[in-house]
């Protein structure tokens, strides 16, 4: 069957690609609009779940083409094997800086040359800009990187996300009158700016608005760093599962404090300021569901 496809690495599903996404769909004029991309390399904004979760909302269908499979594909052989022969395409739609094949040996032009006799056409499409710069994730990920998560979330279009699994903890949170849900993150996402952060946070059973902390912990040299929630609404029972964190404001760096007393006092400012911040917000749409957990994205 003849289809569209967008091909990218689409990290973030950023205002950038959903622009790139919607002229493939205007571009296909009427066949199925097909999103190839591929898992997480380096340093990444989302989960290849999370990734899929979002481009399914732009397009028909999510392919995700393991590197391993293509890694060594000439720009030939991408074209004619992957594109053509096992999606059908008819239409290819890319970036103006997209790269492919082997060694990303092909570029654009390669692309334009490589389709005319296969009958693909080819949309390059322009970049989107915000405030006259280029949205890209490279920007997105160098403004979470800096804590920037509110400048993040206009190129994103949605609060700045990490997900982690829950974790055992050592209870001092608990002992400052703060208790959190220490996470283990997932280790391909781009780590934010050390620091405190409003935030909320959600979960299979619940969600709430929160402080979310991740630094070193140099209050405590002794301890190893660490990355936790305090749930301004105490959950029922134990947070299980998947936890996405949705980053709207960060509140302050990480620093050392003279002794615990004083860092609860500094976490009572932290929520006040964090109450204020999120009051009147609305908790974002879940990027993670267990049906898509299980079964991420299809692969050729």
């Amino acid at each position: 069957m003849s289809c569209a496809v967008a091909v990218g690495r689409f990290d973030g599903v950023h205002r950038g690609h959903q622009f790139l996404l919607a002229e493939a769909r205007q571009r296909a004029a009427g066949l199925p609009v097909v999103a190839y991309t591929f898992p997480p390399r380096g340093p990444s904004l989302l989960t290849l779940p999370a990734k899929v979760r979002l481009l399914r909302d732009h397009a028909d269908e999510v392919v995700v083409a393991p590197w391993e499979r293509i890694q060594d594909l000439s720009a030939e052989e991408f074209v004619g094997e992957e594109l053509v022969a096992r999606l059908g395409a008819t239409v290819a739609v890319v970036g103006p800086d997209h790269r492919f094949g082997r060694d990303r040996a092909g570029d654009v032009a390669t692309l334009q040359r490589l389709a005319s006799p296969l009958n693909l056409a080819v949309h390059v499409v322009a970049p989107w800009r915000w405030e006259g710069e280029v949205v890209s994730a490279g920007r997105i990920r160098d403004l979470i990187a800096r804590g920037e998560v509110d400048q993040a979330a206009l190129l994103l279009g949605r609060p700045a996300w990490l997900a982690g699994s829950p974790t055992s903890g050592v209870k001092l949170a608990r002992r400052l009158g703060y208790p959190t849900v220490n996470l283990d993150l997932a280790p391909e996402l781009v780590r934010p700016r050390r620091g405190v952060y409003a935030a909320w946070v959600q979960w299979s059973l619940g969600e709430s608005k929160a402080l979310f902390y991740i630094g070193d912990r140099p209050t405590f040299p002794g301890l190893s760093p660490s990355a936790e929630v305090h749930l301004f609404t105490p959950p029922h029972g134990e947070v299980v599962g998947s936890v996405e964190v949705h980053l709207l404001s960060f509140l302050r760096p990480d620093e050392r404090f003279a002794d615990e007393k004083a860092l609860a006092r500094a976490i009572a400012q932290d929520r006040l300021r964090g109450e204020q911040i999120l009051a009147g917000t609305h908790p974002p749409p879940r990027l993670l569901r267990e049906a898509e957990l299980r079964a991420p994205g299809a692969g050729l």
